[in-house]
């Protein structure tokens, strides 16, 4: 996600009654936004936010949407949304 999206994606969370828990990470990545500038060459890592969310399933798709709805800026590199199953978690 683009990192100026988190504050809207904490808003659409906290709308949602008994939202678990939200992760935030920043991270570097490249992928196919990548222009070929001489910059981009040296070092094409850019700055990103990891959002990672751990929910139960009948929260996940209010989840997803939620992160569509508000990550979603209509250019290329706004993210990629990966909903797998956890089928085991323990807390420590």
């Amino acid at each position: 996600m683009r990192p100026f999206v988190i504050e809207r994606l904490v808003m659409a969370f906290e709308d949602i009654e008994g939202f678990p828990v939200i992760t935030v990470t920043e991270t570097e990545g490249f992928g196919r936004s990548l222009k070929h500038t001489r910059e981009d060459i040296l070092n094409p890592f850019r700055r990103v936010k990891r959002i990672a969310i751990a929910a139960p399933d009948e929260m996940v798709e209010q989840s997803v949407t939620a992160m569509r709805e508000n990550g979603h800026t209509g250019k290329l590199g706004d993210g990629l949304i990966l909903a797998v199953p956890l089928d085991n978690s323990i807390l420590i």
